[in-house]
């Protein structure tokens, strides 16, 4: 194995540290861990010493702040891992441009956020909201409802996400067809690129939404597009809030052109209290909340972990990000 001479100095949550600090050493035995305990400032010099971070899942969202502010101060940092998939944080483009190599756990999360797009296209399509007041009232109120099988589903975004959430959708039978940027030919499914977008969403019952959001794909979901979509269809959003044009979006679901939404991401978070789209009866709204799970978390931790052992044996690094 491959040390540097100096320890390996590492910022890593109390949490983290607790669960995985013997893991972490198997690892790279040079490892100084350095935790995040409280909202106590460090001096800098420990900062200084600090040159790998990890913003794990336990950090977001209560003590992001403290855990940011630390990374921002730590000059000589030179690796960090997230917890997350996406990236498009301006926190993530301002290391990258100080020369900080960035790492995330993409694919940790998506069994969690593929079960929350089934959960919104099953309460939707029973509307299941409405059975939930009726319980309130006491009222046995029967009525039919929607089968997914044989409805058909696209899937914007072929990441891990999108890829979990087509296998989901194909075992419910439903007939699934894809979108992204450039398609490979192997997909599971018939894949289109994003400059056929309009041809995915025409027929579509369901739409999700699993784009990573950059300069080409902010609001690439815009009121033309939404008028391309079928009449009644449902829509999710499980990437970012700022693919979608929040109010084209509220303006479709006022008219009744969209039938219904699920909706974990927003162009403002927290969502703002006077959005219409909190008192929209047939819009489901979770709060940037489908990702997280135990099971997630740990996922993401072991990505870490193996980075880790590879950063001290001079390996390449997985899911490495590049400006």
């Amino acid at each position: 194995m491959v040390h540097d001479a100096e320890p390996h100095v590492m910022f890593v949550s109390d949490t983290v540290w607790h669960r995985y600090g013997a893991d972490l050493l198997q690892a790279d035995p040079t490892i100084e861990p350095v935790l995040l305990t409280s909202a106590e400032p460090f001096a800098e010099k420990t900062l200084d010493r600090i040159t790998t971070a990890f913003f794990s899942g336990d950090v977001w969202p209560a003590r992001t702040r403290e855990m940011m502010i630390s990374i921002l101060k730590a000059k000589n940092l030179e690796w960090l891992h997230t917890f997350s998939a996406g990236v498009d944080s301006p926190v993530f483009q301002t290391m990258l441009e100080r020369g900080v190599r960035i790492t995330n756990s993409a694919g940790a999360s998506s069994s969690s956020i593929a079960q929350t797009v089934v959960m919104y296209m099953l309460a939707l399509s029973r509307n299941l909201p409405e059975w939930q007041r009726a319980q309130e009232r006491h009222e046995w109120q029967q009525r039919s409802f929607q089968e997914l099988s044989g409805a058909t589903i696209a899937v914007v975004g072929l990441g891990a996400i999108g890829q979990e959430v087509v296998r989901l959708s194909q075992a419910l039978d439903m007939n699934v067809i894809a979108c992204r940027r450039t398609p490979h030919g192997d997909e599971p499914c018939p894949t289109y690129s994003l400059a056929e977008l309009h041809v995915v969403l025409h027929d579509a019952d369901w739409i999700v939404i699993a784009l990573p959001l950059n300069a080409d794909t902010r609001h690439i979901i815009n009121a033309e597009m939404i008028a391309k979509m079928k009449p009644g269809a449902c829509f999710i959003n499980v990437g970012r809030g700022e693919l979608v044009d929040e109010q084209a979006l509220v303006s479709a679901l006022q008219t009744g052109h969209l039938g219904g939404a699920g909706l974990d991401v927003f162009e403002v978070e927290p969502l703002p209290t006077q959005s219409a789209l909190w008192d929209m009866p047939n819009v489901i709204i979770t709060p940037h909340n489908s990702a997280t799970t135990p099971q997630s978390h740990h996922r993401a931790a072991l990505i870490f972990i193996d980075n880790v052992a590879r950063h001290a044996n001079g390996l390449a690094l997985r899911n490495e990000i590049t400006l």
